[in-house]
């Protein structure tokens, strides 16, 4: 009698989905820094090494020059990326706030359809670790679904 009932797995909530998929994809956005800091320290040097380079891109831009069009391509890449960066941390940042529990998932089941998609790919991601370019262009479609479902949380 004991066999016979298998104990189901516990089905998340949108908030805990979205937790799990922003805690993945920040941790695959620092995983090259080093692992004796605290996660939110070695977010802060991701986040300072971004504006760094573009503050170096922004002082080399030249429209006369094909080395300084690169760097104003460089400037606008990184700016993009520091933006989408900061913005996941921020969302991610609201999510470990218990209280706002509650709100935050009624706020998201808006977009349960969407998170649970991008949960059940970020679930099976080792399909896409084959290759290096593969797993950035995966981590990078991760975000941009991930900015467009979070989009209206303002």
């Amino acid at each position: 009698m004991f066999g016979l009932f298998k104990e189901t797995d516990k089905k998340l909530d949108t908030y805990e989905q979205m937790s799990s998929i922003l805690n993945t994809l920040l941790t695959y956005e620092i995983r090259d820094l080093p692992l004796r800091y605290e996660f939110w320290y070695r977010v802060a040097i991701r986040q300072e090494e971004y504006r760094t380079l573009q503050a170096e891109h922004r002082e080399k831009i030249s429209m006369h020059t094909a080395i300084g069009r690169f760097h104003q391509v460089q400037y606008e890449d990184t700016k993009q990326k520091c933006a989408k960066f900061e913005r996941l941390t921020d969302i991610y940042k609201l999510l470990c706030i218990e209280e706002e529990r509650q709100t935050m998932n009624h706020r998201l089941s808006f977009h349960k359809e969407a998170i649970e998609e991008i949960y059940e790919h970020v679930q099976s991601k080792h399909l896409y670790t084959y290759c290096d370019a593969v797993q950035r262009q995966f981590w990078d479609a991760v975000s941009e679904d991930i900015l467009k479902a979070i989009a209206h949380l303002d």
